[in-house]
């Protein structure tokens, strides 16, 4: 069961530890970031998101970790792709307070992954104290799963 409210909602990836097995469902997955994004977005910044969708895919393709969507906004919903030392591909979205809106679109983003066939795991508030409200990733060994599985 998924939690009301959280600041960051977690989707591990299962299986084969490439970044090639996003790029098909990256492009929808960007979209519904920047979606939740649009009251955010400063008027210059129109293109950004397709600029960034381009540099990500860019990224994928060759089996590297993208950037994700990491804009400065205040209130903003971040996209990240953390370094892990287990080389498992893993991506979250995250606001610096507890919201709905971080379940709502992980959640969202599970289920592109459950229609495209990505086996996957949703966790949500993994990031320790130290690391909340920054942008950079970090893990808290309690980690609070909403499912063992997805597919």
């Amino acid at each position: 069961m998924s939690p009301v409210k959280a600041r960051t909602g977690h989707i591990v990836i299962e299986g084969k530890k490439d970044f090639r097995e996003l790029t098909r469902v990256y492009p929808e997955i960007h979209k519904r970031v920047v979606e939740a994004n649009r009251p955010f977005l400063r008027e210059p910044d129109q293109l950004l998101p397709d600029i960034l969708l381009e540099e990500n895919l860019r990224d994928l393709r060759g089996g590297r970790k993208p950037s994700g969507f990491n804009r400065q906004e205040a209130a903003g919903m971040r996209l990240i792709f953390p370094i892990r030392e287990d080389r498992k591909v893993e991506f979250y979205v995250s606001r610096p307070y507890r919201c709905q809106e971080v379940v709502q679109l992980t959640e969202s983003i599970s289920s592109v992954l459950k229609k495209s066939g990505v086996k996957h795991k949703v966790e949500y508030d993994r990031l320790p104290s130290s690391v909340r409200g920054g942008s950079s990733g970090g893990y808290a060994p309690e980690a609070i799963s909403s499912s063992s599985s997805s597919s």
